[in-house]
């Protein structure tokens, strides 16, 4: 069964538009163009820029490590290059 890795969770106003944004780039939009799409969202506008930074290359680290521990699981590969491709976008390094 394929689906969204989903749980509970406190933490930053800005970590629901900022799963969106790799979610939007996973279904075919630009980094740029899915951050422009939450850009209006005030958790996300007030968002420190290098916090941002530090979620986008955390998010490709765990999407790289839940997709080793799955390498059936081509959501999970997709989702991965999403995350790649917004932390690169970003500029921040998940290495």
């Amino acid at each position: 069964m394929g689906g969204r890795l989903v749980w509970p969770t406190r933490g930053a106003a800005f970590i629901d538009p900022a799963i969106l944004v790799v979610q939007l780039v996973s279904s075919g939009h630009s980094a740029e163009s899915a951050e422009s799409r939450v850009s209006r969202c005030t958790a996300w506008a007030e968002a420190d820029p290098k916090a941002l930074d530090a979620f986008a290359a955390a998010t490709v680290r765990m999407n790289r490590a839940v997709a080793a521990r799955k390498p059936e699981a081509d959501w999970l590969r997709a989702m991965t290059a999403a995350a790649e491709a917004w932390a690169n976008w970003r500029g921040a390094s998940a290495d």
